[in-house]
């Protein structure tokens, strides 16, 4: 788990601030799981419940979603954790109708910050759905093309979207 994007910590929010914006992140995520059918919605969600869990820890800094094909990627999208939005608006969740292939697979990858180490996501372990571990992926979607993006926001803390095709 590579920690390679930084976020500041000024923002003033709860935790259901955050639970409102990851609710969001995982209604894409479910739009995504239900258009490839690479995944099940109930997976999609067990995701978002662990990334609610994260986020609220403040472990933290974006979490990339990517449909493959064998070794290629065919659309992605980045969440950025934004802990000090501002007034930006928050979008309506969407624009993941990404393409069923056969044989197509949903990668997810995060981001963390350095507070996150081994032994606290040991420790967490009984509480996450999903066995997570470190990654060598490579996600800068060098094969892709930006192709806009969205925000999700409630009272200073949220998640900025980019995303590729």
């Amino acid at each position: 788990m590579a920690a390679t994007y930084s976020a500041t910590a000024t923002g003033s929010f709860t935790v259901t601030d955050i639970g409102v914006v990851v609710r969001q992140f995982t209604t894409d995520l479910k739009m995504i799981a239900s258009s490839t059918r690479a995944m099940t919605e109930k997976d999609a969600s067990a995701y978002g419940a662990d990334i609610e869990l994260l986020a609220a820890h403040g472990y933290l800094k974006s979490v990339d979603v990517t449909l493959m094909y064998g070794a290629s990627e065919v659309k992605a999208v980045r969440y950025y954790i934004d802990e000090n939005t501002g007034a930006i608006k928050s979008s309506r969740p969407g624009g993941v109708l990404w393409p069923e292939l056969t044989g197509g697979w949903i990668r997810i990858v995060f981001t963390h910050t350095s507070n996150l180490t081994d032994a606290v996501l040991q420790s967490l372990g009984n509480k996450l759905n999903k066995s997570w571990g470190n990654s060598s992926a490579d996600t800068s979607h060098s094969s892709l093309t930006s192709s806009g993006g969205r925000t999700y926001a409630s009272n200073g803390w949220g998640m900025r979207r980019e995303d590729w095709s």
